[in-house]
């Protein structure tokens, strides 16, 4: 086995179809999510000045792909590093996870960063590795939902569907870019993302001018995914107060992925974000008919989101776990 660093832009197009591959299907396994190889390559492909690391161990000289791993330097603090490290079944139990950890150790320490963090499956033997290694620490511990676009669903989002209070809110929906008067207030609603439980492990606050929110939608939309959100507007101002927002990926997109869903603070506890998620299954049903199902990841001890998914559908399918380890545990093993 070989290990060596990976580089879409100088990857031959065999080659990165095949490590594209191996990523959409392990991402598929861990998260429900699958991204089909070509739509990530164009993504990866559209990547400006990536900071990114990427690696992939290879069988014999030159051989097939065994393994594939991507570590990216976290927005809010560079020194920690989110890493995706993804295995065939065919080719577990063969070492190539543990190699592939000890050169990204190496790595990653070389580009500044002291820490590592990562998602694993609860359970099973994605767990038991993780936590065989030295100084890995468990940070959160997530539900992942499914919310199944059936009659049943339809029908109780129909009925939830309804404005919680008709002469303070509207509704806006748009797919793809936010429209111009709505940017910056949207922008807004995103900056509270991080206020729900245990966001801080994984974001920082920051502000989302319009320049951040166009950046954003293009990010969200690389590799030709459809970007859509259903939104609560404050008739009284015209602002933005509430928001969630879906994916739809590119090509099978039998399964879409709910992605975020924020409230500002002076308006919950009112109801908006049990509406706009159920408007949101309404609307993307309408437009995307061949979708069967969304799915998502909640923190179990985000109790008001929890009862909110669990009210317009979704349901527990797995666990998650939000893991960290420091560099030089990582490199053990």
């Amino acid at each position: 086995m070989s290990l060596e660093p990976f580089a879409p832009r100088r990857a031959a197009e065999g080659d990165l179809l095949a490590w594209c591959t191996v990523f959409g299907e392990g991402q598929g396994e861990v998260s429900g999510d699958r991204i089909l190889a070509a739509a990530l390559a164009e993504r990866l492909l559209a990547e400006e000045g990536s900071s990114v690391l990427r690696w992939a161990a290879r069988g014999g000289d030159r051989g097939s792909i065994m393994g594939v791993a991507e570590l990216r330097p976290q927005p809010h603090d560079p020194r920690i590093g989110f890493l995706r490290l993804f295995v065939p079944r065919a080719d577990r139990r063969k070492g190539v996870a543990s190699a592939l950890l000890a050169r990204i150790a190496e790595d990653a320490r070389l580009a500044g960063m002291d820490r590592i963090q990562g998602i694993v499956p609860g359970g099973g033997p994605g767990e038991a590795f993780v936590f065989g290694r030295g100084g890995v620490r468990e940070l959160l511990r997530l539900h992942l939902q499914e919310q199944r676009i059936d009659e049943r669903v339809l029908r109780r989002c129909g009925e939830l569907a309804a404005c919680p209070d008709p002469a303070a809110y509207t509704l806006a929906h748009w797919r793809g870019s936010a429209p111009e008067p709505q940017a910056a207030s949207f922008g807004d609603v995103m900056g509270h993302v991080s206020d729900a439980p245990g966001a801080a492990w994984q974001m920082a606050p920051r502000a989302w001018d319009r320049a951040a929110v166009r950046a954003w939608e293009a990010q969200m939309t690389a590799g030709g995914e459809k970007l859509m959100v259903c939104a609560a507007v404050h008739r009284a101002t015209g602002q933005v107060v509430a928001a969630t927002v879906t994916i739809v990926p590119a090509g099978d997109g039998s399964a879409a992925r709910q992605h975020d869903t924020a409230v500002l603070p002076q308006h919950r506890g009112r109801g908006l974000a049990r509406w706009i998620k159920a408007e949101q299954t309404l609307r993307l049903r309408a437009a995307f008919s061949g979708v069967r199902a969304v799915t998502t990841t909640v923190n179990r001890q985000n109790l008001a989101m929890v009862a909110v998914n669990r009210a317009v559908g979704y349901r527990t399918v797995g666990e998650r776990l939000l893991v960290e380890a420091p560099l030089a545990a990582g490199a053990e093993g």
